[in-house]
């Protein structure tokens, strides 16, 4: 059984020396499309009171904003991951950071509520890939034994997302009122829309496969070819417990990182305050994707996501009732996104790691998009819920994450353990191998190298 840890062994060469100067060029493309989708999307969750009051909309309905973009971004995934398998993972991967980049400017210059939310769907389809194209290439050109470290380093763009928001409200919001907010990923967007035209190469995975692609593109393609098709009609058993699985990983997320900052200003906090408590748990979710890669590798994929989720979940409860105390509070934030929200750079590597080649774009788009939509609602349900049993925000928070993470634990037994699989013997695999088993975590072969999905 091949070796996966992260660790340095006598003799070894540090793991980062084994990247090659293309890799991290790749690696460093995506981080920032990771980045800017973080930042242009996060903008969103410290100004809802903002605009429910210049439109003269509930907090309720408001929220809804977050559902408008997450609910349509399955159809952006699977669109551009189709794409992607088709031509390359390079332009659509510039096309999406442009189209969100436009829809978050857009958004700030909305002249009323549904122009707002309309906005807000045409950014949704753009982001959708941000992550999952990023994740593809990364998978897809760095060497197997670091491909989950790669995808965790990766995800931190997500936390430096995070902690630009949070600056962002600190220093542009006060001077721009919230309409700013979504001004300030405009430059940077440009810079890196460069940086990928001009510096960053192909898929080297893509590219072995572009001869057979090409071949077939000069034929007649029937409709039942089309990688988003295939994806269905070859792997309908993987692909429906794949999307309820993150259904639940994001909705788990989201009460905590769509309502954490709505639950500060209700209480009367100070924005610098907000500032410092947001930016911590941004620290600790850069800290913690990081080091989900390694916990993966050294853990396995489900054992490493089911820790990090319990673990989270209960500095979460803790940090919503120790807002008072502010040291206290800083520490619980730093960890919670440590852990909660750092346990989700485990999942573009479960995703890649289920998906073969022809179908892996489409897949991931596919899945990833369909379980933000988990994570779009989960603010509405719980400031519904909240609303009708008469509930407090804190109450509402820190009770659906923890039935959230609950439910993950439950699925979590049935995902394939995928540390040691080798990308092309997932290409390989017999359909007959689509629909979930049950593996033990003490199996060793579920870990084996050959071990099928």
């Amino acid at each position: 059984m091949e070796n996966n840890s992260a660790s340095t062994r006598p003799g070894q060469q540090p793991w980062y020396k084994d990247i090659s100067r293309s890799q991290w060029k790749v690696l460093a493309a995506a981080w920032g499309v990771w980045v800017m989708d973080a930042l242009d999307f996060l903008a969103i969750t410290f100004v809802l009171s903002d605009i429910a009051n210049e439109f003269d909309v509930s907090l309720q309905s408001t929220s809804l904003l977050l559902l408008a973009t997450y609910g349509v971004r399955w159809f952006g995934g699977l669109m551009f991951g189709g794409w992607s398998d088709r031509i390359g993972r390079k332009i659509p991967l510039l096309i999406t950071l442009l189209w969100f980049t436009a829809g978050a400017v857009a958004t700030g210059l909305a002249w009323s509520f549904v122009a707002l939310v309309l906005f807000r769907l045409i950014l949704g389809i753009g982001m959708a890939p941000g992550f999952s194209l990023g994740a593809t290439m990364v998978a897809e050109s760095w060497p197997e034994k670091h491909r989950a470290i790669g995808i965790g380093i990766l995800d931190t763009g997500w936390g430096i997302g995070a902690i630009g928001a949070a600056l962002a409200y600190n220093f542009v919001y006060p001077e721009f009122g919230w309409r700013g907010m979504f001004f300030v990923g405009l430059v940077p967007g440009i810079i890196l829309g460069l940086f990928i035209a001009f510096m960053v190469p192909e898929s080297e995975v893509w590219l072995r496969n572009r001869d057979a692609l090409r071949s077939k593109a000069k034929e007649k393609v029937a409709f039942k070819d089309f990688p988003a098709i295939m994806l269905f009609r070859l792997h309908p058993g993987r692909v429906g417990y794949l999307a309820i699985m993150m259904l639940v990983l994001c909705f788990g997320s989201w009460p905590f990182q769509g309502l954490f900052p709505t639950y500060l200003k209700s209480l009367g906090t100070a924005a610098h305050v907000i500032t410092w408590l947001t930016m911590t748990s941004a620290v600790g979710q850069v800290f913690g994707f990081f080091a989900s890669g390694f916990i993966a590798e050294r853990l396995g994929r489900r054992l490493g996501l089911g820790a990090m989720l319990g673990v989270g979940s209960l500095f979460v409860v803790a940090l919503v009732y120790a807002v008072d105390h502010l040291p206290v509070a800083l520490v619980c934030a730093f960890f919670s996104g440590f852990f909660l929200v750092g346990s989700s750079g485990i999942w573009g590597t479960i995703l890649t790691e289920n998906l073969p080649t022809q179908v892996r774009a489409s897949g991931v788009g596919f899945l990833y998009n369909v379980g933000v939509i988990g994570g779009g609602v989960a603010p509405f349900i719980v400031l519904s819920t909240i609303d009708k049993l008469h509930f407090d925000i804190a109450e509402g928070i820190a009770g659906f994450t923890l039935l959230a993470a609950l439910l993950a634990f439950v699925i979590l037994k049935f995902v394939k353990e995928t540390r040691g699989v080798s990308l092309h013997d997932v290409s390989g695999e017999k359909n007959a191998a689509d629909e979930p088993q049950v593996v033990p975590s003490s199996s060793h072969a579920a870990q084996s190298p050959g071990a099928p999905l």
